[in-house]
């Protein structure tokens, strides 16, 4: 069996059809073994539906995602925005597709002088992170809580974290020691960690 972490999109494309584009920034290789234009099973929990799968290559982007219709969407109960873990059997011919919606990264972080938390865009790709300006989040270090609002800055490679001067102080963070980022899509809450030095 292969298998693949991908977000999901809505697109206009024919209802019968999903579209995979990989091999971006954490590749899911595996699923290259999924032929194309051939009729295969996709699944989540009991829901089904007949698909022909298609590939799109040559894309700028840093997370493996899946496109799919609004109709076929609704029909399988899948939620746009969301990680999923796609699954291919290839003796049974079927795709099962099931949420996966915590995702990490390690990072540095930095502080800026402004009152929104800026996360870069190949960042917010990794953690699976809508691209919404001003998406209110949960941040969460040890059993401390806050609420900031998202910023992305326009540079696509963007790969930072800068929380506001004020919370970076009041956590006591350090500008120079690499902390673990994970982001739940379930109830938008990021945790950040620190990396123990031992």
């Amino acid at each position: 069996m292969a298998s693949g972490r991908l977000d999901l999109f809505i697109a206009k494309v024919p209802t019968n059809t999903v579209v995979i584009t990989l091999n971006c920034l954490d590749s899911s290789a595996e699923l290259m073994e999924i032929p194309r234009n051939v009729s295969l099973t996709l699944e989540h929990g009991k829901a089904r539906a007949i698909v022909h799968v298609q590939y799109l290559e040559g894309r700028e982007c840093f997370a493996d995602f899946i496109e799919l219709s609004y109709v076929l969407a609704r029909r399988l109960q899948l939620q746009p925005l969301r990680r999923y873990e796609l699954t291919y059997n290839k003796i049974s011919r079927t795709m099962t597709i099931q949420p996966s919606p915590i995702s990490d990264a390690r990072v540095y972080l930095t502080s800026h002088h402004a009152s929104y938390l800026s996360i870069g865009y190949e960042l917010i790709s990794k953690l699976g992170i809508p691209e919404r300006q001003g998406l209110p989040l949960t941040i969460q270090i040890n059993k401390i809580l806050t609420r900031l609002r998202l910023q992305v800055p326009a540079n696509l490679s963007d790969d930072r974290i800068r929380l506001p001067a004020t919370t970076f102080t009041k956590w006591k963070l350090a500008p120079n020691r690499l902390y673990v980022l994970k982001f739940d899509q379930r109830y938008s809450v990021l945790s950040i960690s620190p990396i123990s030095s031992t």
